[in-house]
């Protein structure tokens, strides 16, 4: 058995992390200014949150000492910010604890399907910054499942079971509230029996949502009479309805837990976004879009915060909420009943109280590594001190040369004198002077350990790594990249233009020319293939500890 050796992330390392470090001071004094008004007035919760994100596993605002009982030896685990839909570490905690909650303890082993309901683009503005309209979506698709169920298995006081999320974004951080669902297929009756409902029927739900949501957005003044009306004039709806091929089996435990984690992911992905700090753009890869007929999307920095904050959910909006026969009031009267009463009663009836998973089992459930094992010896780490104060952090941080009077991002000074160029993706390093592409190319190669992920980061050579004050300059790998399998051509490289009007945005992407359909495709230099080594971890659970 392989013993992995635990890397804690680095939360500076993301893209998202410098975007917001270096452009929110000037995104706030646009907004105060007036001179964004794209999504209207910033919401209350929204500062508190970067604010907070910014913080996420610094140091200086607080840490853990852990020490190892045998050898002594000592580490510090910063706390995190366990912010939702920002902060892609602390979300994909929550989705991973959230997930085998859903699929073992809230569903009953019976079928369940995944249904995606959406809305008009129409109507799509009525619900920026309105948790309230939101929550009449939610209510729309519950009121409209559980009658069509009702009505399909022919019995009128079954309860489905329904798990809803409410997701407001598309792919490229598109503006896109819609619902997901996972409904059981068919219902409940009074004495917990389960009632199959039959196939088919999908275009009486899909209208009886489309009347449901249209009535209670009007109820609630989302939309006036006039809109009301003009929407139910319409031959084509809008409303549309995705059931997917076939529900789940009643014993596919793995894969509803796929599906939650589906359904709880984050808005945006780290792997698809590249950053250049030089021009202040931010290249977003994704799958072809439909409509603009291209699988990228570059953003300014105060576009691409402006698209991710309105994704943040306020303090207290659930991520998931539960319908029906798996509500909280009714999962919560079933766990009374004692087990002599219902001798032969589904596992619904005997659920049990969520269990709080740690940050050590997450670890070792996704990366098959220890955190909490000495790097020294065989022994483990203990916690010995929480250090929260900022006295407190400063005395300890000080006298270990840790502490940071102004933290920050990468600055754009040239390298200084003497200081190792690390590529993360091979681990090897060479001394990064002013030297030419085609010299630096030539310097001999230092093999080093890449313990950061997707930036390039300076260290002096000898003792321990001062905190990162430079930008390094990109450059091209010796072996290409698998494109194949991220969707895009490898074009051959250009000789970089004079003319300010043909210099590419992105100084490490190549232009090819125009394909016959008129699509520019984007091909990035230096990004790995699926076949290199598993030491640069993607964002999902680049989640947890320092």
């Amino acid at each position: 058995m392989v013993c992995r050796r635990y890397r804690p992330r680095q939360p500076r390392a993301s893209p998202v992390w410098q975007v917001f470090k270096e452009h929110w001071l000037a995104y706030m004094m646009r907004q105060e200014a007036g001179t964004s008004v794209k999504h209207g007035p910033l919401a209350a919760h929204i500062p508190s949150a970067v604010t907070a994100f910014l913080r996420c596993g610094d140091l200086h605002a607080g840490f853990t000492r852990l020490r190892c009982p045998d050898c002594r030896h000592e580490y510090l685990l910063a706390f995190t910010c366990k912010q939702r839909g920002l902060c892609a570490a602390c979300h994909q905690r929550r989705v991973l604890t959230e997930a085998p909650f859903i699929a073992d303890e809230v569903c009953a082993d019976v079928p369940h399907r995944h249904l995606v309901l959406t809305i008009p683009r129409l109507l799509r503005g009525h619900f920026v910054g309105k948790p309230v309209a939101l929550s009449e979506l939610a209510l729309a698709a519950r009121d409209a499942l559980t009658a069509w169920l009702r009505d399909r298995t022919g019995c009128p006081t079954g309860q489905p079971g329904l798990v809803m999320v409410v997701q407001t974004f598309g792919d490229f951080l598109l503006w896109h509230p819609h619902v997901h669902v996972l409904v059981t297929a068919g219902v409940f009756g009074p004495d917990g029996h389960f009632h199959l409902a039959p196939t088919g029927g999908w275009t009486e739900l899909r209208e009886l949502r489309r009347h449901t949501v249209i009535r209670r957005l009007n109820r609630a003044g989302v939309i006036a009479d006039w809109q009301t009306e003009h929407l139910l004039s319409w031959r084509h709806g809008g409303f549309t309805l995705d059931a997917g091929p076939a529900p789940l089996a009643a014993g596919d435990r793995a894969g509803r837990r796929r599906l939650a984690e589906y359904l709880l992911r984050a808005p945006f992905s780290l792997e698809k976004l590249t950053y250049n700090a030089t021009s202040g753009h931010i290249l977003y890869r994704s799958d072809r879009h439909w409509r603009t007929k291209r699988n990228f999307e570059v953003f300014r920095a105060h576009d691409f915060i402006t698209a991710l904050v309105a994704q943040i959910p306020a303090k207290g909006v659930p991520s998931v909420r539960y319908y029906g026969w798996y509500s909280n009031k009714s999962r919560g009267l079933r766990r009374k009943i004692p087990a002599a009463t219902a001798p032969d009663a589904d596992p619904p009836l005997l659920l049990r109280r969520r269990r709080r998973v740690r940050w050590r089992e997450l670890i070792r459930q996704v990366w098959g590594a220890d955190p909490l094992r000495c790097p020294l010896c065989p022994g483990f780490l203990r916690p010995i001190e929480w250090i929260e104060t900022p006295a407190a952090i400063r005395a300890f941080l000080e006298p270990l040369g840790l502490y940071e009077t102004a933290t920050g991002p990468p600055s754009q000074a040239p390298p200084n004198e003497g200081a190792a160029l690390i590529e993360v993706l091979t681990g090897e390093a060479y001394p990064a002077g002013p030297q030419s592409e085609q010299n630096r190319l030539e310097q001999p190669r230092i093999k080093t350990d890449p313990l950061y992920h997707r930036q390039w980061m300076l260290a002096r050579q000898g003792g321990l790594p001062p905190a990162p004050t430079d930008h390094a300059e990109s450059w091209q790998p010796d072996s290409e990249p698998d494109f194949d399998a991220m969707g895009f051509e490898l074009p051959p490289w250009r000789t970089p233009s004079t003319d300010p009007r043909q210099t590419s945005l992105f100084p490490d992407y190549a232009v090819q020319a125009e394909p016959p359909e008129g699509e520019p495709v984007f091909s990035l230099a230096g990004t790995r293939s699926e076949s290199e080594d598993d030491h640069i971890q993607p964002d999902a659970p680049d989640s947890f500890g320092a």
